[in-house]
């Protein structure tokens, strides 16, 4: 038996190979070092299962210009680092934004609601926000059905865990 552990990625902004091209290389593999006499293979499909099962309803709860000289308007969502978005640190996963106001749309940065100085979710790379966005709109932030409610962290400067809404097919 071989336990290849897990973790298959999800799309994010960044795309990734699918599960069939992960798996010809798997195989090709295995195949390489074992022939016919294949064993049993264990994996975790991570991620990859759960991601798009989960979209975060948010708000702007501010839009401001630190300064005069600063280029990039900034926008504080009510969901930050710590009500779920941990795996923003370094920017390191890129959800994929959906602002639903129509207009020219220009670089920002986007932070979260707490008064933590690591609040701020993206800072480098640029999302793109429609102009005339104002405290009230609503913003969509998708593929976060892993690792965002589990993530949350509880009356972390006052504010309440990200709260999980369930659909059933019917």
């Amino acid at each position: 038996m071989i336990n290849i552990g897990g973790g298959f990625p999800a799309n994010y902004v960044d795309p990734t190979f699918s599960i069939q091209e992960y798996a010809t290389e798997i195989q090709r593999f295995i195949t390489e070092d074992f022939g016919d006499n294949l064993p049993e293979i264990i994996l975790e499909p991570g991620r990859s299962l759960v991601a798009d099962a989960g979209v975060i309803v948010s708000e702007v709860i501010n839009v401001a210009r630190k300064s005069k000289n600063n280029l990039y308007q900034w926008v504080y969502l009510d969901i930050g680092k710590f009500g779920g978005l941990i795996e923003t640190i370094d920017e390191s996963i890129k959800f994929p934004i959906y602002f639903p106001r129509k207009g020219l749309a220009e670089e920002i940065i986007l932070a979260g609601p707490t008064c933590d100085s690591m609040d701020i979710l993206y800072e480098h790379y640029r999302y793109r926000m429609p102009e005339g966005t104002v405290p009230g709109d609503r913003v969509y932030i998708f593929t976060t059905g892993a690792y965002t409610q589990s993530y949350s962290s509880v009356n972390f400067n006052g504010f309440p865990p990200l709260k999980a809404v369930i659909f059933e097919e019917k």
